[in-house]
Parts: C-alpha cells; structure tokens; sequence
C-alpha cells in the first residue's frame, strides 16, 4: 500500500458499477478497496478502519446504503469517514428525507467521472 494514496472503499452489489467507480477513483489517485454488499463492507472495516472516503450504493441486498451509513455513524472508529451515497434512483430529497440519513455527498447513476470528481473535492476539501 502506499501510504500517501488516499483510501477508498466501493460498496455496490452490482459489479460493473464498482468496476467504473473503481476506474474512476483510480484516475483520480485513489487507492481502492471494493466490497460486494454492506455485510462485507463492515467486515472490511471490522479488520481496516482507515479510508478516507466510502461511495455505497443505497440499494443493495443484505445491508442496503442507508443501514451501511447507520452503522458508521455508531462506530468511534468509522463514524468521522465522510461517505458519498449513488443511486440509479433520482428522487435523492425524498429518499433522503424518508430514511432522515445524514451522508457527506450523492452522485447518481450512470456516474460520470467530473460529477464524482467535484462531490470528492467538495466532501474533501482538496483539488484532485
């Protein structure tokens, strides 16, 4: 690992999605870790709390996005890590408000690298 890439941890159930979010990270100078669902996201953090930055998608299987983040936010060791919410669903306010989730950041679906980009400078306080 070299310790001076920022580290960021890609939870999505659908692989294709964490492969272009990947790629997309990648380029911008990250050091990535991808898990498949937010069970395997916590076990991930369980044994390597130190990322910089979590983009999970809000809907998956076993542990959705918003179940993910209520998790983080409980834990002292992950709960200050700012995380980047992505849907394909675009009615972002109301779903936001109805799970009332405090996330650092959104990006919809089909991401688009200059659309992440700017929420991670803006979430990070840093030009990339």
């Amino acid at each position: 690992m070299d310790i001076n890439k920022k580290r960021v941890l890609i939870v999505d159930d659908n692989s294709k999605s964490r492969r272009i979010f990947d790629a997309h990270c990648t380029s911008m100078g990250f050091e990535t870790v991808m898990a498949n669902n937010g069970e395997e996201a916590m076990e991930i953090l369980a044994g390597d709390p130190y990322f910089d930055l979590i983009i999970t998608d809000v809907m998956m299987p076993y542990m959705t996005g918003f179940d993910l983040t209520k998790k983080l936010a409980l834990s002292a060791r992950t709960k200050e890590i700012p995380v980047i919410a992505t849907s394909a669903f675009h009615d972002w306010k109301k779903a936001r408000a109805a799970y009332e989730l405090i996330v650092d950041g959104f990006v919809p679906k089909p991401v688009m690298k200059d659309v992440l980009k700017k929420e991670i400078e803006k979430i990070m306080g840093a030009k990339l």
